[in-house]
């Protein structure tokens, strides 16, 4: 069984992704005001350049705000920096060299399109081999006459400051990352220990019920065989002890099948993990269905079941949370986590957000069950599971 959380890291990369893409938005004004003076000495290429940069910034906020597509926002506005360099000598005119500035507006982009890749990819091979790439450019293009003819010292002082700055942000990014995956890790191996908690209870409680079944059956056959006073009643004692001879035959051989447990037993070991997960949390049981369930059946619904709760504990800002827990039919679970928190669109949940789509939905749908997830804000939430589909 595979679990892994990631509500630490979602997190993180949720609130350094939004916090970067409004930081970038008064940045990007300000490259426009320094491209904007310079625009006698370039061609129209460089204000295509520039329009293109605002449109992939607007992205990159849209992106942060909506959880989608900011990774390539992301990656674009870098790679649109490198280009920008590139271009630079086709895009200067000749007059540059004579004008006042000592530096093209494309200097400033460097810097931006640098710390967008360190976003994106942390202290990375993949970020260091850009930034190698990019100021190597930065360092050859500025030292050419057209551009101002900047000596290799000069040029050589501007890419150190990039690269310092740059690799500064891509190793507290890195850092930060770390210790969200830390913290994700030690939930992992909460959430693991509490899953081999309740497997280990439930089948000990079938294990339990089994015994107990055949303690039953073999003692009410003795008693009915000692009481026996006439030959059909003898006849009876026979055919309850064959019967008896069967049921432990039929455990022995395997056809009362290994690894699976019942509505009850499930139920009663999910009710500890749950009380042991959120002590406030009101717990109601309902079973009529008694047909054994599959093991890994019944790992999916608790690891779904713990994770819904964990949820509304974290996020929902609840004062009421209840766990319904029923067995309607013969192999057939139903479960449902309700609160009365602040809810949410879950149309909107950022992709970073693995809690609903990897351990709910996607772990309910590979063991053959469905997750139905019910919200909106104000009006706390529902989720739905049930097995099978």
């Amino acid at each position: 069984m595979n679990i892994r959380s990631t509500a630490a890291r979602g997190k993180l990369e949720n609130l350094t992704r939004k916090v970067y893409a409004l930081i970038l938005l008064p940045l990007t004004l300000e490259l426009w005001s320094k491209q904007a003076p310079q625009g006698e000495y370039f061609s129209g290429l460089a204000d295509v350049i520039m329009a293109f940069v605002w449109i992939t910034v607007l992205a990159i906020n849209v992106a942060a705000w909506t959880g989608r597509g900011n990774n390539v926002m992301l990656m674009i506005h870098g790679f649109t920096g490198l280009l920008s360099v590139l271009l630079l000598p086709v895009m200067t005119l000749d007059t540059f060299a004579t004008s006042d500035y000592d530096l093209p507006w494309v200097w400033w982009y460097t810097g931006l399109a640098a710390t967008s890749m360190a976003l994106r990819c942390g202290l990375r091979v993949s970020f260091l081999s850009y930034l190698a790439i990019l100021l190597t450019a930065w360092t050859v293009v500025s030292t050419f006459d057209s551009v101002g003819g900047a000596s290799l010292g000069e040029a050589l002082q501007g890419s150190v400051y990039v690269a310092l700055f740059t690799i500064g942000v891509g190793g507290v990014i890195t850092l930060m990352r770390n210790w969200a995956d830390e913290v994700d890790f030690a939930h992992t191996g909460y959430l693991s220990s509490a899953l081999e908690r309740v497997r280990i209870d439930a089948l000990e409680r079938e294990e339990q019920r089994v015994s107990a079944l055949v303690h039953d059956k073999v003692l009410h056959t003795f008693l009915y065989a000692a009481a026996a006073s006439t030959p059909k009643e003898r006849r009876a004692s026979v055919d309850l002890a064959a019967e008896a001879v069967d049921s432990i035959a039929k455990i022995q051989t395997g056809s009362v099948p290994l690894g699976t447990t019942t509505p009850s037993s499930l139920f009663l070991s999910l009710r500890k993990a749950a009380l042991r997960h959120s002590s406030r949390i009101r717990v109601s049981v309902y079973v009529s269905g008694s047909d054994p369930i599959p093991m890994e059946a019944a790992q999916a619904i608790t690891e779904a079941t713990l994770q819904a709760i964990e949820n509304a504990e974290r996020h929902a800002k609840c004062t009421d949370l209840e766990l319904k827990l029923n067995s309607p039919a013969s192999s057939v679970i139903s479960v449902q986590i309700v609160d009365n928190g602040r809810g949410f669109r879950p149309d909107r949940v950022p992709r970073a957000r693995l809690g609903i789509r990897g351990s709910i939905e996607n772990r309910m749908a590979l063991v053959g069950g469905v997750a139905k997830i019910k919200s909106a804000p104000g009006v706390g939430t529902v989720v739905s599971l049930r097995w099978p589909n």
